[in-house]
């Protein structure tokens, strides 16, 4: 299935389950057919509410946020140019000015006449009626303005000053404000609104349905309908469906531009506004920067209450100092995956809400990018079985996940979001946070993360290339060091086939591997020395110091550190000579393993990856060994 046709799909699944036109189901409603919706900013949307014979009452502005639902015409819905089309009911207030625009204020009214003359449903007839006859007033702006603005002292066309609460002139400028009318006890004692008028907006669909002759055969739908001569904007007025005005790009192989893609105006319809719901859904929707957007959804859970977030795995609270006690990981941001027996699956990691898809559902997934102000373009799409979409997220989320250590000392595993892969492996340390500033990079690594994960691929050589760099670079790094290191450690563990894991691994002869357990040795003598004296652990250690040279040249500046690390030494022999003793057996195991190694010839070429695992389990082996004497004791 394309994406247009399923788009369609899920609009006509939405029809038949009441989704469409239910304020209801959701804070931003699946908008019905040759509706539109706005939202106000708090003072350009203004409500004019008349009582049930149509006389004025009173008008206020729209609180922020709040949005006003209301038809448009094929000529409206996107319009631009020197002479935009009105709108059918609701709009701007120069549309309902003859003395700004004589041509726009008489296209608004032959409008409404025509729609009214043709109202077979007269509950509906009498509610246009009456927002008409207000309109015709002479004196309806002046109403209106009165009422918001209470003390007036001129009006120019739409510019009115008045005087505020301590006698200071205000202007204000209401030529973009909007008009949305209510009527006080229409049906019964029911304040009724274009906006919630349901029957309304029902109506107005058959009035513009009756008005269309099919003349073509949709290629999405398959159905006779009328030609969209043109389509709705999806992001602003960038379209999804477009066709260039440039004759050269499709003559010789068709007469007219509508040749190269025939939709049918109510199939137009719904997708876009299938489309513009999902973008505007919490839960179906994800900025992945710059003007890139993904958009996902399942065929029996349109709002994806289910809550699958597959860029962002959720997060809970983890200790303070991080993963284990030398504080590896910051608790900034870190997922949540706790691992047990009746709880591994993707859910866990990437499910923040109750699962409601069924389990022969299928899961939608696109990416859209705002390439202009005129185009949008589906830069990726695919449908999955959920059964292959949970097998691949699963996968994912075996092969990059790392421990993390909660406040209640219980180790959970966790994949790092797209984001935090991401400004570990391109960021700049800017102090307490990592920046990427190309937002269009960014974007484009997002969507190279997302449809690796989707289509059961690995994370991009060039991320894990990156991350293979970053961590040979510490000094490029303050805090932020503990959240590159966190997702090099998941991203890494099990690079070319290996797998490494936090538990420190006394067998492995990898040189590489060897000479990170080294390199933890020389840092934790010099941190015990600080301890010593009470001094904190954030001076910076000649391990942490020398650490690029060391991963670049590492039997050469294993003789340096040996040197430098060597007063710190003596002072925690002397002073507590258990804990020199274990580190001591460590260096001498250590040392052991690379004896046969010292000879060849590669013993000081750079480091690999695979030293920050000798280095990570080193340092975890220690503190998990002090935390188990310390318990004993």
């Amino acid at each position: 299935m394309d994406f247009f046709t399923a788009l369609l799909r899920a609009y006509e699944t939405a029809e038949e389950t009441g989704w469409v036109d239910n304020s209801q189901k959701s804070i931003s409603p699946l908008l019905p057919i040759y509706h539109t919706s706005r939202r106000s900013n708090g003072k350009d949307t203004i409500a004019v509410l008349l009582d049930n014979e149509g006389n004025f009452m009173k008008a206020e502005f729209i609180g922020d946020g709040e949005s006003i639902v209301f038809p448009v015409t094929s000529a409206s819905v996107a319009r631009s140019g020197k002479n935009p089309a009105p709108h059918p009911l609701v709009d701007k207030l120069t549309y309902y000015l003859s003395e700004i625009n004589q041509g726009q204020y008489d296209t608004y009214h032959r409008q409404l006449d025509e729609w009214i003359v043709q109202c077979q449903e007269q509950e509906v007839k009498n509610f246009l009626g009456l927002i008409q006859q207000f309109l015709l007033q002479d004196d309806f702006i002046d109403k209106i303005i009165q009422s918001l603005f209470g003390r007036v002292i001129k009006r120019e066309g739409l510019k009115v000053t008045y005087l505020t609460s301590d006698d200071s002139e205000k202007i204000v400028d209401l030529s973009t404000a909007f008009l949305e009318f209510k009527i006080d006890q229409f049906i019964g004692y029911q304040t009724v609104s274009v906006t919630n008028y349901v029957d309304l907006h029902k109506n107005y669909i058959a009035y513009v349905e009756s008005n269309q002759k099919a003349n073509i055969i949709c290629n999405i739908s398959g159905k006779q309908e009328v030609l969209a001569a043109k389509h709705r904007g999806l992001i602003g007025n960038a379209k999804l469906i477009s066709v260039s005005n440039n004759i050269e790009t499709y003559k010789g192989r068709f007469k007219e531009r509508e040749d190269v893609f025939t939709v049918g105006n109510q199939t137009s319809e719904k997708i876009h506004l299938m489309a513009k719901f999902l973008l505007e859904n919490e839960h179906t929707h994800a900025w992945l920067g710059s003007g890139q957007h993904l958009i996902n959804w399942f065929s029996d859970d349109l709002t994806n209450e289910t809550q699958l977030n597959i860029t962002s795995p959720k997060g809970e609270e983890v200790e303070d100092n991080g993963m284990i006690d030398f504080g590896e990981i910051s608790p900034v941001d870190i997922p949540k995956f706790q691992v047990t027996e009746t709880n591994q699956k993707i859910r866990s990691a990437f499910i923040h809400g109750k699962k409601q898809f069924g389990d022969g559902a299928t899961y939608y997934v696109a990416i859209v990018n705002k390439t202009n102000d005129g185009r949008v373009a589906l830069k990726y799409f695919r449908q999955l079985a959920v059964s292959q979409l949970l097998e691949n997220l699963n996968k994912w989320q075996e092969k990059y996940s790392w421990q993390v250590k909660k406040k209640n000392g219980e180790y959970f595993e966790c994949p790092p979001s797209y984001l935090d892969i991401i400004l570990a492996a391109y960021g700049v340390d800017r102090g307490r946070f990592l920046e990427l500033d190309n937002d269009k990079f960014k974007s484009d690594q997002f969507q190279k993360l997302a449809t690796s994960m989707l289509d059961g691929k690995d994370v991009p050589e060039t991320i894990l290339g990156k991350l293979s760099d970053n961590i040979k670079q510490r000094q490029k790094y303050g805090t932020t060091w503990n959240k590159v290191l966190f997702v090099s450690l998941a991203l890494l563990h099990k690079y070319n086939k290996e797998e490494f894991t936090p538990m420190l691994d006394h067998e492995n002869k990898n040189r590489s591997y060897l000479f990170g357990r080294l390199l933890a040795i020389f840092e934790l003598l010099e941190l015990q020395r600080y301890q010593l004296d009470g001094s904190k652990n954030d001076r910076i250690t000649n391990a942490e110091r020398y650490w690029t040279a060391y991963t670049s040249q590492p039997a050469k500046l294993m003789m340096n550190l040996t040197n430098k690390i060597k007063p710190y030494e003596e002072v925690v022999k002397l002073n507590n000579p258990g804990i020199f003793n274990k580190l001591e057996k460590e260096r001498e195991e250590i040392m052991y393993l690379l004896g046969p190694l010292m000879q060849e010839r590669g013993i000081n070429d750079p480091l690999d990856y695979r030293f920050i695992f000798g280095y990570y389990a080193e340092k975890q082996y220690f503190y998990t060994k002090q935390e188990k004497n310390e318990s004993e004791e």
